[in-house]
């Protein structure tokens, strides 16, 4: 099994938190993707892989989705060898670039064929390499860039300190700064996340948990769950089931500490 993740270009930084890869050549059981606070576009260009979502999937060779999952997580089955390329937005990154409200999006497999060039594809299909296949979807990307207007920037200033702040009053604190009414500023919210702002800030506190957890590869849970905003045992278990379906000892095992979207290398 081969993972690495790759930084954007500067440029992108504020749109795409990070190129990923994953590459395996036996038929391993991939981690479910859980629910997120980003949408991923994914490129197969391994054998058939099977995407289990509210309506099945599949991801052909040679194919690309777009997944934004909020409520429901994926699961991947793989039938052969797996050669994932994926795109991660952040928060605000995908609305930002393209101008899809994320409430049309969410919980499902979307196909790109209406985003994505046909003569791009075909480039990153005959890419040489996976680096190769990142420079020619950063060009595309920043291309992108051209039509972003100011309008863009408060909405995603503010969703992004939502995201990194784990704090309660942060959504009142965002709006104060806004000057927006409630309305207009859940509307906005929901447009470039697809879900209001109290069940986003939810999500990100608990993906932000989740990934410290996996990553120092931690069972004893209750410490890092406080640090990071929760303030009981039942609260952090009520969440962690509600976003993995599993208990947080059933959870936080060997196999999920070598297998997940966290890895670095």
């Amino acid at each position: 099994m081969y993972t690495q993740r790759i930084k954007p270009t500067p440029k992108l930084s504020q749109y795409i938190a990070h190129f990923w890869l994953w590459e395996q050549n036996n038929i391993t059981t991939l981690p479910n993707m859980l629910p997120g606070t980003g949408v991923e576009m994914l490129f197969n260009f391994g054998d058939l892989l099977k995407l289990k979502t509210y309506q099945q999937s599949q991801l052909h060779t040679n194919d690309c989705v777009l997944v934004c999952p909020r409520k429901s997580l994926i699961q991947f089955q793989a039938t052969g060898k797996t050669k994932l390329l994926s795109i991660r937005f952040r928060s605000a990154g995908f609305f930002t670039l393209f101008g899809l409200p994320l409430t049309e999006l969410s919980d499902q497999a979307i196909s790109t064929e209406q985003l994505l060039p046909t003569s791009l594809l075909a480039q990153l299909i005959e890419a040489k390499s996976d680096i190769a296949r990142v420079t020619l979807l950063e060009q595309w990307l920043l291309q992108k860039l051209i039509k972003v207007t100011n309008q863009d920037f408060a909405l995603q200033w503010a969703i992004d300190k939502i995201y990194y702040q784990n704090q309660s009053d942060s959504i009142t604190e965002v709006k104060h700064q806004l000057k927006c009414s409630e309305r207009t500023f859940q509307r906005k919210f929901k447009l470039f996340t697809g879900v209001d702002a109290k069940y986003f800030e939810r999500t990100a506190r608990f993906q932000s948990t989740l990934k410290a957890l996996l990553t120092a590869q931690s069972t004893q849970y209750l410490a890092v769950a406080f640090d990071h905003g929760y303030y009981d045992q039942s609260h952090f278990i009520k969440d962690f089931k509600y976003y993995t379906q599993s208990t947080p000892s059933g959870y936080l095992t060997e196999q999920n500490f070598s297998l997940n979207y966290y890895q670095t290398i």
